[in-house]
């Protein structure tokens, strides 16, 4: 069966700090270059699997957008094809998000030669990850939109925040049960050009929404650098109660994917001035670039968070392994170059502070060939992952002491999850063997 992950991070029990850097690992390249394709990932029958869905190819016109979608096995380094999106034309800016079995790809826009130009859809595209084959859509989406800001509520609901449809940028909040495929409509965001976005991103951790940048109504579409709060309540999810938009100070954010870092989001890639999908800027000011700055909320200001290497912009999301490890898959560079590159990006060492789960001591640590772990209670069972969420080791112990041979292991940060009672989240703590 797939497994989709509630947050897209699980928490490694660090801080993180204005200096500190990441990861960018390569992986196979896609099958053909792709942008503002909708990405997600999900694990099925116990392998990592990463998923992107249409898009738009080298020479960034209209031919140029496809309905070509792609699975990448994370074991075996390679990319399948998968059955063409179930449409009657290829398209952009849709999002992707799994729940249960299934992968729902939302929204998105057809562009045309003629009138209209442009058309936001109303799709729900549902492959079944089992069989990698599409199901029958799902109903239809109310407000058609694209550029939406799209996130998981407790592994249940889907939330499709703002975006935006056909002529205009909308306030609206639409939410797909897919038990049930129907759609409800939420608390709206505020009816104003500060909560109103597209090409936004965000995630929900817990019962609470944070979406940031996208571009607004006016002049040129002027790219944001807002931050949006939101909270569900978890009684009545439609009632979503919005706090004031906040500043990030940090400039604003055009495209970016939206992780989740110690269970507080963090904003990779994007630009800072807003295009077309052929990259040019809606300002006249040109060929857009990729921006170089990570950001990150940590619960009062806007963070610089390090350098995203190699710059890439143009993202309809990412998908997360587990463990701090996340893929990004194609986006546009520099130059107006549409990219087939596939980066696995991890958390590194440099600027961190560890923390150890309470509860839990772990000794020692960087170790060689052994540790032992002191845990709460009498026993339980482990699972010792590596930064793509596979287990290396798993087990029962006895006892509060939890002996480890690392022996088998390579070299470098691992993280160990320590069940000590049914039912209850593990606790975690990383193990590093040199």
């Amino acid at each position: 069966m797939a497994t989709w992950r509630t947050f897209l991070l699980l928490p490694l029990l660090h801080e993180l700090n204005a200096t500190a850097q990441f990861t960018w690992t390569p992986l196979a390249p896609l099958p053909m270059p792709t942008a503002n394709a909708a990405v997600c990932a999900a694990e099925v029958n116990g392998v990592q699997q990463v998923y992107v869905f249409g898009g738009i190819t080298t020479g960034l016109t209209a031919a140029n957008i496809h309905q070509q979608a792609f699975r990448y096995d994370v074991a075996a380094d390679q990319w399948w094809a998968l059955p063409t999106l179930p449409d009657t034309l290829g398209k952009i800016a849709a999002a992707a998000s799994v729940v249960g079995d299934t992968a729902y790809v939302i929204g998105g826009y057809h562009v045309f030669n003629g009138p209209p130009y442009e058309l936001s859809s109303d799709k729900v595209h549902r492959l079944d990850l089992t069989t990698n084959t599409w199901l029958p859509d799902g109903a239809a989406v109310p407000v058609a939109i694209d550029d939406q800001v799209q996130a998981v509520w407790r592994d249940s609901l889907i939330y499709v925040i703002t975006g935006w449809s056909n002529t205009a940028n909308v306030p609206n909040v639409q939410v797909y049960n897919p038990s049930h495929d129907q759609w409800s409509a939420a608390t709206p965001v505020p009816n104003t050009n500060q909560y109103k976005a597209f090409g936004a991103s965000g995630i929900i951790i817990g019962d609470t929404i944070y979406y940031f940048g996208g571009a607004s109504m006016g002049g040129n579409f002027p790219a944001q650098d807002r931050l949006r709060i939101g909270h569900i309540d978890p009684l009545a999810p439609m009632n979503i109660t919005w706090l004031p938009a906040i500043m990030g100070g940090l400039g604003p954010r055009y495209r970016p994917a939206c992780l989740v870092l110690d269970d507080a989001p963090l904003w990779v890639g994007g630009s800072a001035v807003s295009y077309n999908y052929d990259a040019v800027a809606y300002n006249g000011s040109g060929v857009v670039a990729p921006a170089a700055l990570m950001q990150r909320w940590d619960g009062t200001a806007m963070m610089a968070a390090g350098n995203t290497l190699p710059q890439v912009m143009d993202l309809r999301g990412a998908g997360e392994l587990g463990n701090g490890s996340y893929v990004i898959a194609g986006g546009i560079g520099s130059a107006q170059t549409v990219l087939d590159s596939v980066w696995l990006l991890t958390l590194s060492d440099v600027g961190m502070i560890e923390h150890r789960a309470v509860g839990l001591a772990l000794w020692p640590n960087p170790a060689t060939d052994a540790c032992t772990i002191r845990v709460p209670g009498s026993g339980g069972g482990y699972i010792l992952r590596d930064a793509l969420g596979r287990s290396l080791l798993n087990g029962t112990f006895q006892g509060d002491r939890l002996h480890l041979d690392l022996r088998s292991l390579p070299r470098g940060a691992h993280v160990i999850e320590v069940f000590t009672a049914p039912g209850e989240a593990p606790l975690r703590t990383r193990v590093v063997r040199e």
